[in-house]
């Protein structure tokens, strides 16, 4: 596959991703835990176990003979990206849509592109072909800030005179999201430092799609375990178990799938575009993946009228943030070829 290819692949994955929160506006009236734990399993077990099971023929000859330790990291990995899922729902939920979420992918985009360069590639960092990568990375970061403060500015001129849409601590709400942000990169850690366990899947014959997509069941399935837990409680605590079972919510559950497949596809596709980039695949791919992510989901908001009382001023600012993210993706792709 050639690398362009590749790039295309990594764009593809983020426009799914992207398009991935669309499903929470049509399920009402099911609350937030009932539609994510049917994403969570069908997303996060069902689809990659599928997937894996059908391209690396040889699966559990690989997961036998894999290094034990790479194993467990890389579930351990997919664990802490369930975690910073959790966390995300939290943080946001008092620190505000625009700030939170924009802190979260902001802090995720830099630890999940700069720990594995550094690890994998130290001798390019300080190279033109590293300081351009730098420079992009620093550029998507601008591009988040430019969006987070559209974002704030429509929220405050859509509120209510005298409203707060801010529950809880600040300074408890900015922690979360910090955190939810060092967890949600090691999604990335996972894909990175994961080839221990593709060179195996190769050895056992393979294609380079059937081991990644290996390395992604291990790690999703790690990720399925706090957000399932975290759904289960809510859906106990709000007594909204009874929820599954309101007449004219049937395809509710087609819902549910579809966020699954176009969450989980989208990272498979990340997947399989990283890997046809190379040894910087996850350098550079993640934040090109990153930033097509964030300027669909805000299109989809345009869209869907999220904007539609917003402020011109907010719509400026959220207009050059993702013009910034797109600079930031073009760079990327011209570091590539350095």
């Amino acid at each position: 596959m050639s690398v362009w290819l590749g790039f295309i692949l990594i764009v593809v994955g983020g426009i799914m991703q992207g398009s991935f929160f669309l499903g929470l506006k049509y399920v009402q009236p099911w609350r937030w835990e009932n539609i994510w734990l049917m994403y969570s399993f069908g997303g996060l077990i069902v689809l990659p176990v599928g997937l894996a099971i059908l391209t690396d023929r040889k699966l559990a000859d690989v997961m036998r003979l894999a290094p034990g330790n790479d194993l467990i990291h890389v579930f351990v990995y997919g664990a802490g990206w369930g975690v910073g899922s959790v966390l995300a729902g939290l943080g946001v939920d008092r620190l505000g849509m625009a700030l939170g979420v924009s802190l979260i992918l902001a802090i995720s985009a830099a630890l999940g592109t700069f720990v594995p360069f550094v690890r994998d590639s130290p001798d390019l960092v300080l190279t033109r072909k590293g300081f351009l990568i730098i420079f992009a990375v620093v550029t998507l970061l601008f591009g988040v800030f430019l969006v987070a403060r559209g974002g704030k500015k429509r929220e405050l001129s859509q509120e209510p005179v005298g409203h707060n849409a801010q529950k809880g601590s600040l300074v408890v709400g900015l922690t979360l999201c910090i955190l939810s942000g060092i967890f949600s990169s090691m999604m990335n850690f996972a894909f990175a430092f994961s080839q221990s366990i593709t060179h195996v899947a190769a050895k056992m014959g393979a294609s380079q799609f059937g081991a990644v997509n290996t390395v992604w069941m291990i790690a999703l399935m790690g990720g399925f375990i706090p957000n399932a837990v975290y759904a289960s409680y809510l859906l106990t605590g709000n007594k909204s178990w009874a929820a599954f079972a309101l007449p004219r919510t049937g395809w509710f559950w087609w819902i549910g799938a579809a966020m699954g497949l176009l969450w989980t596809g989208g990272l498979v596709l990340y997947g399989r575009g990283g890997a046809a980039i190379g040894q910087l695949g996850p350098v550079i791919g993640y934040p090109v993946f990153l930033s097509c992510m964030i300027v669909v989901s805000n299109l989809w908001g345009f869209a869907t009228g999220e904007w539609k009382h917003a402020s011109a001023q907010a719509k400026s600012y959220m207009v050059a943030g993702c013009a910034a993210l797109v600079v930031a993706s073009g760079l990327l792709g011209i570091a590539n070829r350095l």
